[in-house]
């Protein structure tokens, strides 16, 4: 079994930590905030994760922002990540470009870049409640960790959605970057993709392309 990080929430007051939930996004100045593609209201920041050693992506943090105003101006289908593979499979390949961020992601945004350049955005009006996130190295499976990175994902076992692993992008190896547990959704703040969905973020075992392919599984 596959080296995870499991997260272990603290509260407190928003400081150094390079891993968190809620507050404000810590992004390289030049990074514009991100706004959503359907009906424009600027994105909410949800939570970062500064990718440990030993993760694939060492050295660099995923900052994930989402359109918290989904349930009043989206449609159903525009509620789930935009299906760049419509007859995805488990070990499919991605073709190169599909996953650029100005096509793929429409009311969300993964936003990748060197932890050592990211600085606190005053200019973001927090919506979610801040909390820290300490990564605990564990192996084994555990369905109500908010937050695991690498490992293996934990499949709902609902067989009509599927279990979309990708394989590769544009022939490159990918790997499981990170999983949102289900009960992360218990708070209406917190909701992503729908209700009650566990959400994996997939991406090239080489950083030096880091793009992000999402699929989601419900589990009612």
């Amino acid at each position: 079994m596959k080296q995870g990080w499991h997260s272990i929430l603290r509260p407190g007051v928003q400081g150094g930590s390079t891993s968190f939930i809620g507050g404000k996004p810590c992004l390289p100045p030049s990074v514009p905030l991100p706004v959503c593609k359907i009906c424009g209201e600027p994105l909410t920041f949800f939570f970062q994760a500064a990718f440990p050693e030993g993760h694939m992506w060492a050295g660099k943090s995923l900052a994930f922002f989402f359109c918290s105003a989904a349930y009043h101006r989206h449609k159903d289908k525009e509620q789930l990540p935009c299906p760049v593979h419509a007859d995805a499979k488990n070990d499919f390949d991605i073709p190169a470009g599909e996953l650029a961020s100005g096509s793929y992601q429409t009311m969300f945004r993964a936003i990748v870049f060197d932890t050592a350049e990211g600085v606190l955005r005053e200019d973001y009006q927090e919506r979610v409640a801040y909390q820290e996130i300490e990564w605990e190295p564990r192996k084994a499976k555990d369905k109500k960790t908010p937050i695991i990175l690498g490992g293996e994902p934990i499949w709902t076992g609902i067989k009509k959605y599927g279990k979309e692993r990708p394989a590769s992008y544009g022939g490159k190896p990918m790997g499981l970057l990170l999983q949102v547990a289900e009960n992360f959704n218990e708070e209406p703040n917190y909701t992503l993709f729908f209700e009650f969905n566990r959400v994996y973020l997939w991406g090239p075992e080489d950083p030096s392309d880091p793009v992000v392919y999402i699929n989601v599984q419900n589990d009612v």
